[in-house]
C-alpha cells in the first residue's frame, strides 16, 4: 500500500503506555480465544470431511462422487486456517512481548496481525469480484433467455 516511512525520515522509537499495553494484552486474549476456537471448528470441519465421504457414499448408494460433495468444505478448512494461524501467531507473540518488554516480539505479532488483515482484505477482494462475476452472468444469462 503506502510507504508511511520516507527515506529522508528517520523512524522514531515507539514506546508504549501502560494503558496501551493493557489494551494490548486484553486483545491478545481476545485473538488467543478466537484463534483456538477456529482451530476447534476447523478440526470439526475436517472431521465432517473425513466422515462425510462416506456418509454421502451411503446415502447416494455408490452412485455421487464423495470427493467431489466435499471439496466445498476442503477448501473452506483450508481457506479458514490461515487467518486463524496468523491470529493465534499475533497472540502468542503479543504475549512474549508484553511478558518480556521484547520489542523484537511486539514486532513479530504485529508482523502477523499485519497478515491476517492482508488476507482478509484479499478475502474479501476476490469474493467480491466472484460476486461481480456471478451477478454480471446472471444478467447476461437473463438477457439471452428472453
Amino acid at each position: 500500500m503506502e510507504n508511511l516511512l520516507d527515506a529522508s525520515v528517520e523512524p522514531k522509537n515507539l514506546e508504549l503506555e501502560s494503558t496501551a499495553i493493557q489494551h494490548l494484552s486484553e486483545t491478545r486474549k481476545w485473538t488467543n480465544f478466537l484463534s483456538i476456537m477456529g482451530f476447534v471448528f476447523t478440526g470439526i470441519l475436517i472431521l465432517v470431511v473425513v466422515f462425510g465421504s462416506s456418509m454421502v457414499s451411503q446415502l447416494s448408494g455408490g452412485a455421487a462422487n464423495p470427493a467431489l460433495s466435499l471439496i466445498p468444505l476442503v477448501l473452506i478448512a483450508a481457506l479458514y486456517f490461515f487467518p486463524i494461524y496468523y491470529l493465534f501467531m499475533f497472540s502468542k507473540f503479543s504475549k512474549q512481548a508484553i511478558s518480556d518488554n521484547d520489542p523484537e516480539a511486539f514486532t513479530t505479532s504485529m508482523k502477523y496481525l499485519k497478515f491476517h488483515y492482508r488476507f482478509m482484505g484479499i478475502l474479501v477482494i476476490v469474493i467480491f469480484g466472484i460476486y461481480a462475476i456471478i451477478g454480471i452472468a446472471a444478467g447476461v444469462g437473463y438477457l439471452f433467455a428472453r
